[in-house]
């Protein structure tokens, strides 16, 4: 089972192999007007990460995806539940294994995933590239058919 918790100021989410949940938040009004139509995550493979908020650590991980996401009040929890699942499994590491490299997906190394901060306040996030890898994400390109409904990946 892997598990990442959030603060509660930002988004929260449970992930388990078999089951994706974000929880996103109520965002202020003047943010309607904004034509985004996609939730957007960048994720970057990391040595390390954290985030310090107020010169206080509120979450950091060793090895693992630093998830940086942009939401709006337009994102459905299918939109959470579709970059949680690609997040997840994104085969961005070498299986140590069998020296194969792209192979394995954070669950599988028991890396951690950092996708945390305080919505609306200033925050410092450290990072350690690890490649650098970095990819983009965007909810409604696949994930959505003409109905609106999140197709199964």
């Amino acid at each position: 089972m892997h598990s990442v918790s959030i603060s509660p100021y930002f988004a929260s989410i449970i992930c388990t192999k078999n089951k994706q949940k974000f929880l996103l938040p109520s965002l202020n009004k003047h943010h309607r007007n904004l034509q985004i139509r996609a939730m957007r995550a960048v994720v970057q493979r990391v040595a390390s990460a954290s985030v310090e908020v107020d010169g206080r650590i509120v979450s950091e991980i060793g090895p693992g995806l630093l998830v940086l996401v942009r939401i709006h009040d337009s994102d459905t929890e299918s939109d959470a539940d579709y970059i949680c699942r690609k997040v997840l499994n994104m085969r961005l590491f070498t299986n140590e294994n069998t020296g194969k490299g792209w192979d394995q997906n954070v669950m599988q190394r028991n890396y951690g995933v950092l996708l945390d901060g305080v919505f609306g306040a200033m925050m410092k996030v450290s990072l350690v590239n690890d490649g650098p890898v970095t990819m983009q994400l965007d909810s409604s390109q696949p994930s959505k058919n003409t109905t609106g409904v999140a197709e199964e990946s």
